[in-house]
């Protein structure tokens, strides 16, 4: 009897040690410089920013063709009352009687759409153009950053019914529980030119985000005649809050864009470093590892320790490459498991990104998402984007 005691006695040993295993992410934040999506000359140090607003013709001509129609009522209006007066008594009355025709009135002024706001270029080219690493020059500088404006693009306004509960005030009812509201679709289309100080042009490009539409409702009213009151006394509010909006929107889509084409500066990454640990199994090459990629990591921020980062980051490579050597991931009671290889496996993923090892990155990766853990799926996913991205960054600057 006692030698099944012992075997069950071993086989919990053996559970015991499996699960007394740790997978600990250390969260790990720092800085890196990011390289340019498009490399500007040698010595360029500055640049020269510019908003043009090229819809500022239009919209004088949309006030000017308003001013028009305007005009063009009110002179038809006098001249209905001067033919009017000029009738004789008994031709107004026969008209009255046979064409039901009145005593013309005032003019009936149409009503103006609403023009995009015409902003100041200068602020706005002092306020939103910029590029990471290059100081702006009022005057000629190396660079020429031309950010041109469309302006304010009204699409459809559509007029919106919507089921809702019975209104009433006092038990009357007030509507049929029918909401009524508009939709209005509107955009600011948004260009940047980068002419280096030669003339070649680097970058002459729609900002995509810019040209699709946005849309907003107008708030709800009972019956059909409220909205249409509100929106007569409302309209230009209400879109000239849209238009503004929808410019800061849209210009810190510039800003955001001329920073990841030409900027060069430090960005912070948040990351995890994953150090196994167990009790009765060694792993001490795990913390090893931590502390070389660590100190590797925090090194990237600064370009003149360079070789010191790509030194304590390799070392750490090498320590997760020699463990797993020795993964069986079919194996629960193997030391290098499958959760430790996954684990292994996007810690040197991480870190070859870092020395620009970006075909090595993708092979680990692609080793990841056989294993198919699920915990490690969205990792390997995020961390693909940013080998893609440092990848295109890192050739076109090598090629330069």
């Amino acid at each position: 009897m006692r030698l099944p005691i012992t075997l069950l006695g071993t086989a919990l040993c053996l559970t015991l040690s499996a699960h007394a295993q740790s997978i600990d992410p250390q969260k790990v934040t720092f800085d890196y410089v990011r390289l340019p999506l498009v490399p500007v000359p040698a010595g360029t140090h500055t640049f020269q920013p510019e908003v043009l607003l090229r819809y500022e013709d239009a919209v004088k001509q949309q006030k000017a063709d308003h001013q028009t129609a305007v005009a063009d009522a009110k002179t038809k209006a006098e001249q209905a009352k001067q033919e009017y007066k000029a009738q004789s008594f008994g031709a107004k009355a026969l008209n009255r009687l046979v064409l039901d025709e009145r005593k013309p009135g005032e003019a009936v002024i149409p009503p103006a759409d609403y023009t995009a706001q015409v902003y100041d270029g200068k602020s706005l080219a002092s306020t939103y153009v910029h590029v990471s690493g290059l100081q702006a020059s009022q005057g000629s500088g190396d660079l020429h950053v031309t950010v041109s404006l469309d302006g304010f693009t009204q699409g459809p306004i559509t007029p919106l019914a919507v089921q809702g509960s019975q209104v009433k005030v006092g038990g009357a009812a007030l509507g049929d529980g029918v909401k009524h509201a508009y939709e209005v679709s509107y955009k600011s289309p948004m260009y940047v030119k980068v002419a280096a100080k030669d003339g070649t042009v680097l970058l002459d490009e729609m900002i995509e985000a810019t040209n699709t539409y946005t849309v907003a409702k107008t708030e709800a009213f009972a019956t059909e005649e409220g909205l249409n009151k509100y929106w007569r006394t409302n309209q230009n509010a209400f879109m000239r809050q849209l238009d503004e909006n929808l410019l800061k929107s849209n210009m810190k889509l510039v800003t955001e864009y001329l920073d990841s084409k030409f900027g060069q500066r430090p960005v912070t990454r948040n990351t995890s470093i994953i150090v196994i640990s167990d009790k009765k199994v060694n792993y001490d090459e795990y913390p090893q590892a931590y502390e070389k990629a660590l100190m590797g990591y925090k090194m990237l921020a600064d370009p003149s320790r360079a070789t010191d980062a790509q030194k304590q980051i390799g070392e750490a490579i090498a320590l997760w490459n020699k463990a797993l050597a020795e993964a069986n991931p079919k194996d629960k009671k193997a030391r290098i498991d499958e959760k430790v290889m996954a684990a292994t496996l996007f810690n040197a993923a991480e870190a070859n990104v870092w020395l620009n090892n970006f075909d090595e990155a993708e092979r680990l990766l692609a080793r990841l998402k056989l294993l198919d853990i699920s915990r490690y799926n969205e990792l390997a996913k995020e961390l693909s984007v940013v080998v893609q991205d440092q990848r295109t960054r890192y050739s076109a600057n090598k090629k330069s």
